[in-house]
């Protein structure tokens, strides 16, 4: 159905040589091709549903925007809303994760340009020039729960009720309702390696083009580098992870730094653990088990975050829910599914 959907399409818009790009958790296909022996990448939505088209013209609203700012974003060259597609530039194949694994690039090198890009956007106006919805009106705020519905009740062997639930949460606001002012501002939302694509040797930014920003939000600051920084599918050497922090802080005063490394811990500890609940939800809905592989860097990442006295109330509730964050023993997906 899907393979023909992306024919149908293709004969449409004169796209040869086509190649569906590997899927990840979003609900875009990506097609690599043809038009008139230009390279392009077709973004489908495969459900042309009012979702998927307000995700389709916010793609096109914010890349205008990030462009006029400076941000290197791919063009787009045509888009039918109906049909919920666009085609749009193809900026290659090389993401930063790629340039890492084949040595094209050195990790300090990518992280440093990665984190000007951040500080670039930081001059967005997210609320005048976009009304892009916020962090905590948003399904990334809402999915902290995750961690309950999904890994609670992995390592329970049962769901956890509802109480349990609104336990969790309410710890969570007693923790923020204690937490010092923070800057707000632009937010890719699903900022990693993978969504940042070298464009070689040009200037400093221009080497670096961003993808996949259409759930852009307004919300504290911090969020997008902790997305960088802990990112579930790598290890950043803490000599670079300093160093990143460092760069971004650098024009910072000391309290205002204070604040903001708080709220990336705060903000690491909500990503986490929604993070921790989603994997093993593809898992169990989807069969997608290569995401559980990284498990155990999740639970490492929440060890660490828990080590924070601002995040001591939620140590101390899941000591009490006997909730841990050692490595599971077998994690098969077949067995997972099992249990739930």
């Amino acid at each position: 159905m899907f393979k023909k959907k992306i024919e149908e399409i293709a004969k449409d818009i004169g796209l040869n040589n086509i190649s569906i790009l590997p899927r990840d958790v979003s609900p875009r296909q990506y097609v690599r091709g043809n038009i008139r022996q230009k390279k392009v990448i077709l973004m489908l939505y495969p459900n042309a549903n009012r979702s998927n088209k307000k995700d389709l013209k916010n793609f096109m609203i914010i890349g205008e925007k990030l462009s006029y700012y400076g941000v290197r974003v791919p063009q787009i060259y045509e888009f039918d809303e109906d049909k919920c597609y666009a085609i749009i530039e193809d900026l290659g194949n090389r993401s930063f994760g790629d340039c890492i694994r084949k040595y094209i690039i050195d990790k300090e090198e990518v992280y440093s340009l990665a984190t000007s890009i951040l500080i670039q956007m930081r001059n967005i106006d997210a609320l005048k020039d976009l009304h892009l919805p916020t962090y905590k009106n948003s399904r990334i705020y809402e999915n902290r729960r995750q961690i309950i519905d999904y890994y609670m009740h992995l390592k329970r062997g049962s769901k956890p009720n509802e109480d349990t639930v609104q336990e969790f949460l309410s710890v969570w606001n007693e923790i923020e309702s204690n937490l010092p002012s923070c800057p707000q501002g632009f937010l890719h939302g699903d900022y990693h390696l993978e969504n940042l694509i070298y464009q070689g040797q040009t200037q400093e930014t221009e080497r670096c083009a961003v993808i996949d920003y259409q759930d852009a939000l307004l919300g504290p600051l911090p969020y997008d580098l902790v997305n960088l920084l802990e990112d579930a599918r790598v290890d950043v050497p803490e000599e670079i992870y300093k160093a990143m922090i460092d760069r971004y802080c650098w024009n910072m005063k000391k309290q205002e730094k204070e604040n903001f490394l708080i709220w990336f811990r705060v903000l690491a500890a909500q990503f986490h653990g929604r993070v921790l609940g989603l994997f093993i939800k593809l898992a169990v809905e989807q069969n997608r088990d290569s995401y559980l592989i990284h498990i155990p860097r999740l639970q490492k990442y929440m060890t660490k975050s828990l080590e924070y006295p601002v995040l001591e109330p939620l140590k101390n509730w899941f000591i009490k829910e006997g909730l841990d964050f050692k490595s599971f023993k077998d994690l098969d997906g077949d067995n997972l599914r099992k249990i739930f």
